[in-house]
């Protein structure tokens, strides 16, 4: 017996360095996709101009399943209380005020749903392991640094969209603790953020920045021992607060940074486990992410699919 036709939703992930397009269908799985250099001119048009090709190109890859239903937006900052447009992106200011869900709906004639590109990530995952998570946090760590938490099957939605940005946990009270794109200093955001990590390693020794630590780090090498030890320890201190604050079950790591050098992650949850807080659950699991490059677009997608046909 043939399987049945799944319906199928388009999925996008906005990053600060790239944007990726995918079309998804109702399980997850990734039918087809694009990416390339997030568009940055024309004060955002020509990022919407760019969606909308790369949407019309996919379909024609795509024709023997059944056309999306909706298209599901991660974008990064801070989106407006009704979630149609952006009203802060530090990383990619040409975005704010950007009506993105009505130009999308204008172009492509499919409804529209804008979410952070936390958000959906986290999503991504969260379905990928099959809902069962009743603690379910996310950290993503690319050009900047976000999250979000999952209780009981419920995304956590904080006070006008202005809290809850887990890339900014104080973890560094020196004087002199890097100043955070948000103004203030010590953030993790400041300290483990892509482009955070790429200055301090270039001033460790690193000419390329992180891209080849993870192997010297494998190798043994004092310096790259050095220097993930060090993130580490800052990083940590994020989860902890996370643990700290939501008692979570698991929590997954994504994103560019995570990619490249997961050992930080991995030696960030080591830490944290052996910190000594009765408060961080012995139970509490730190994990990679399962869909790497894909978590956004596919949690863009299936949340798109959560408005238009909700569990």
């Amino acid at each position: 017996m043939s399987e049945p036709q799944r319906r199928t939703y388009v999925g996008v992930d906005i990053g600060g360095t790239r944007t990726r397009m995918a079309i998804v269908d109702d399980l997850g799985r990734v039918l087809a996709d694009r990416d390339d250099a997030t568009p940055a001119g024309n004060f955002g048009e020509d990022l919407v101009t760019w969606l909308d090709a790369t949407y019309h190109l996919l379909l024609g890859e795509t024709d023997s399943y059944p056309n999306p239903e909706a298209i599901g937006v991660g974008v990064p900052g801070i989106l407006e209380p009704a979630r149609t447009a952006v009203v802060r992106a530090v990383n990619l200011p040409f975005i704010e005020g950007l009506p993105l869900q009505d130009r999308l709906v204008e172009r492509t004639g499919l409804k529209t749903f804008l979410d952070s590109d936390a958000v959906s990530a986290g999503w991504g995952e969260f379905c990928a392991r099959d809902r069962q998570q009743k603690r379910f946090g996310y950290l993503t760590i690319g050009t900047g640094v976000g999250g979000t938490v999952i209780l009981g099957g419920e995304i956590m939605r904080h006070a006008h969209n202005t809290a809850g940005h887990i890339g900014h946990l104080i973890c560094d009270t020196d004087a002199d603790a890097p100043l955070c794109s948000c103004g203030t200093r010590g953030c993790l955001e400041a300290i483990v953020s892509g482009v955070a990590l790429n200055e301090a390693a270039e001033k460790a020794g690193f000419e390329d920045g992180i891209s080849h630590v993870e192997s010297a780090f494998q190798d043994g090498e004092p310096s790259a021992i050095d220097f993930v030890n060090g993130v580490a320890r800052s990083l940590s201190f994020g989860l902890i607060d996370l643990a700290h604050l939501y008692a979570l079950d698991i929590l997954v790591a994504g994103g560019g940074v995570v990619q490249v050098l997961p050992s930080l992650v991995r030696t960030a949850g080591q830490i944290a486990a052996e910190s000594g807080s009765t408060l961080v659950s012995d139970s509490m699991r730190v994990e990679l992410c399962a869909l790497g490059q894909y978590a956004g677009v596919v949690g863009a997608a299936l949340l798109a699919a959560e408005h238009v046909h909700p569990r």
